[in-house]
């Protein structure tokens, strides 16, 4: 194995893929083991409405079981160590702070029967979406275009995990959200460039 300069930067990207994950999983235990605390964390419709918007953020990151969660945790670690070795993950991560409640937000107001929404496929979406519009390219374009095929995929069917209908919005908010908030960035980097240009 190498030694050099890429061969450290694999090691920090991964090790920086690995904190963010355990950081992840953390909140996703207790609230596995002890339903009165997913009660208090999940997305709920109805003690958003009544002043309890902690949730819009904490709903992420709760899940039905470990295998829920492992999946999701599974996804958010390659995704990490994607956005690590672009350099991105800082950015990614603040941006995510405004990607939460986004997509919560659009979930209560886009899907008004759903009540209650917990999981990161939502984020997951999003960060894929924005990764890839970040990339640029040949790559991005072929990446959005089977992000497409996949969402199409998935509306053709219903799909279910561990006998709960899956909230399909959900992706597809996040994917919309992902694209906006990489399209601000963009937008607003080209401005900078273009204000220090003489």
């Amino acid at each position: 194995m190498g030694t050099g300069p890429a061969a450290g930067g694999v090691r920090a990207a991964g090790a920086a893929a690995a904190r963010l994950t355990l950081a992840a999983g953390v909140p996703a235990w207790p609230g596995i083991r002890w339903p009165a605390i997913f009660d208090q964390l999940m997305l709920d419709r109805d003690a958003v409405l009544a002043g309890q918007v902690w949730r819009l953020w904490t709903g992420h990151l709760m899940h039905l079981d470990l295998r829920h969660a492992a999946v999701n945790l599974a996804a958010l670690a390659l995704l990490a160590l994607i956005a690590a070795r672009m350099r991105a993950l800082p950015l990614l991560l603040g941006g995510s702070l405004l990607l939460m409640p986004a997509i919560s937000l659009g979930l209560l107001l886009c899907v008004p029967d759903l009540q209650w929404y917990a999981g990161l496929s939502g984020l997951l979406h999003a960060w894929t979406a924005w990764l890839l519009v970040r990339k640029g390219g040949v790559a991005a374009v072929a990446g959005l275009a089977l992000l497409a095929a996949k969402l199409a995929w998935e509306t053709a069917l219903s799909l279910t995990s561990m006998g709960i209908p899956v909230v399909l919005e959900a992706h597809r908010i996040g994917a919309l959200a992902g694209l906006v908030l990489a399209g601000i960035a963009q937008a607003r980097t080209s401005r900078a460039g273009d204000a220090c240009r003489p």
